[in-house]
């Protein structure tokens, strides 16, 4: 181990932790008190695939089910498609197109929203607890209720992933694994209200390396959700189900990174 992970190791905690604790609405002192909470219990379905197709191009896809049972925000599907262009194996920058469309309760259509996007993906694989993090802007254009106007929306995305092998020190195949994320929400510019903080997704889970490019996961997914609207807001307590699919497909392809 190099000599600068540990320092790598407590400065990502410390990150974590500070904006955890400024960005939390019990913390924030400008963010007024929410005027109701509820819990419901979900199931969200996640399929992530990044294609490599040469040293420096890759396609990204992705496809959620998110909420899939009934709570006071209804249901929401989301398609994700992006170009990826690998700097190095452990610097990858990503740019596309997402579509959300969510349902309301009964079935009734909701709000669909176009984004583009931009991210960067930075990893640290060379100690045992493998760290990500992604950075990801988003230009929105929502339609908050049907036939309405869009309107535009800023955001900007933060996730901290930690994934541990359970058996030896490398993620490899027939490998079972623990991981652990936490990934926070910010809404900004002149349509946004003074709310920064939108949403904040904690996750905890197993996951089982089935071959060099596929795994699967499992889940706890806690999902806080303020509406950029309403004074209230909602504690979705959700099961996760991944599967991850990141085929190389070069000509003389590389051992991958994960």
């Amino acid at each position: 181990m190099q000599k600068s992970t540990p320092f790598l190791w407590r400065g990502t905690m410390l990150l974590a932790s500070l904006m955890l604790r400024m960005l939390h609405p019990a913390s924030a002192q400008q963010t007024p008190r929410p005027a109701m909470r509820s819990n419901v219990s979900n199931a969200w379905l996640i399929f992530l695939s990044d294609t490599r197709l040469s040293k420096r191009w890759g396609i990204h896809a992705e496809a959620q089910v998110l909420r899939s049972r009934s709570s006071a925000l209804g249901c929401q599907n989301v398609f994700r498609a992006g170009a990826n262009y690998y700097v190095v194996d452990n610097l990858l920058l990503t740019g596309g197109y997402a579509y959300s469309q969510s349902a309301l309760d009964g079935g009734l259509p909701g709000a669909p929203e176009h984004r583009l996007y931009q991210q960067v993906q930075l990893c640290d694989t060379k100690s045992r607890v493998q760290l990500q993090h992604r950075y990801r802007l988003e230009e929105r254009w929502v339609q908050v209720q049907p036939g309405q106007q869009f309107i535009y929306l800023n955001r900007m995305r933060y996730q901290l992933r930690l994934t541990l092998p359970l058996i030896g020190k490398k993620l490899t195949e027939g490998v079972p694994f623990l991981v652990g994320s936490n990934e926070v929400f910010l809404g900004f510019g002149r349509n946004e209200n003074k709310r920064l903080l939108q949403q904040n997704r904690a996750y905890l889970g197993l996951g089982y390396q089935i071959t060099k490019a596929a795994a699967v996961e499992i889940g706890y997914l806690n999902q806080l959700v303020l509406p950029r609207q309403e004074s209230r807001f909602e504690v979705n307590e959700n099961v996760q189900f991944s599967l991850c699919f990141n085929p190389d497909l070069r000509p003389t392809a590389s051992p991958a990174t994960h």
